[in-house]
């Protein structure tokens, strides 16, 4: 098993960074996912909602004005304070995620993930806990960096001048330095590892996205560049939603 606690360390180090540069609402990533978030989770007005990973609170916020009973649950006491004096009237937790959720026995009707799981360098517990965790009919939506074109290199003199990314070792887990926010580790694993340990731990894929990758500065897209045009049609994450299997929801109901 991965050492989680210098994971934990290293956000806590990340944290004041990551705190400002990921600003919220306006982030690429959400910008990318919001749509397929949104229409995946429904209306969440009187819902249970885990914010799973939630680092400094945005997302849970964003839950909370929706109208849900927002939790949020980080393994970065650093990030939590900082969503602790932004959002009080939201319930946030300190918690190691791959000891999977800190009270099993409670219920959501709604779990996101936005940007973690590829961040936890073990799922086998949390996945199991977040099966248990959704009410029947409950949703669970995740977004990652897209396993197989993050982070490959971008080759700008292929045959006859062509831009594409190199990609190579797709297969093989592995972890990884990022050096984003002040450097973290990154757990690389295939897509289709995702969807064999979705269902395994009995949880149904209802839905696959993968967005476009826009520019940092929002901009509307008559007015990007060739490279950001090429840039955009080359996913560099993906989101997923799942609900319980049938036979997690017999199971449930003995």
């Amino acid at each position: 098993m991965a050492n989680s606690s210098e994971d934990l360390r290293l956000w806590d180090a990340a944290a004041e960074t990551y705190a400002t540069t990921v600003s919220g609402p306006a982030d690429s990533f959400y910008r990318r996912i919001h749509e397929f978030l949104w229409s995946h989770l429904g209306p969440v007005a009187d819902l249970d909602v885990l914010d799973l990973g939630c680092g400094h609170g945005w997302l849970a916020e964003q839950m909370r004005q929706a109208g849900a009973r927002a939790t949020g649950i980080d393994g970065s006491e650093a990030l939590l304070t900082t969503a602790r004096s932004h959002y009080p009237e939201i319930d946030f937790h300190q918690h190691d995620l791959t000891l999977g959720l800190p009270d099993p026995a409670r219920r959501y009707d709604r779990i996101v993930a936005h940007m973690v799981l590829m961040d936890v360098p073990v799922l086998d517990r949390l996945l199991t806990d977040v099966a248990a965790a959704l009410r029947d009919g409950g949703v669970f939506v995740f977004s990652i960096l897209h396993p197989a074109f993050f982070s490959r290199d971008i080759i700008d003199e292929g045959p006859g001048g062509q831009r594409y990314r190199k990609v190579a070792g797709y297969l093989e887990h592995e972890t990884r330095w990022i050096e984003s926010f002040g450097g973290h580790r990154h757990y690389h694993r295939p897509l289709s590892w995702y969807a064999e340990q979705l269902t395994a731990h009995g949880l149904v894929i209802t839905g696959i996205h993968e967005p476009p990758s826009l520019p940092h500065n929002d901009i509307p897209d008559t007015e990007w560049t060739e490279y950001q045009k090429w840039f955009s049609t080359i996913p560099t994450m993906l989101a997923m939603s799942c609900s319980p299997s049938d036979r997690t929801t017999k199971l449930r109901r003995g």
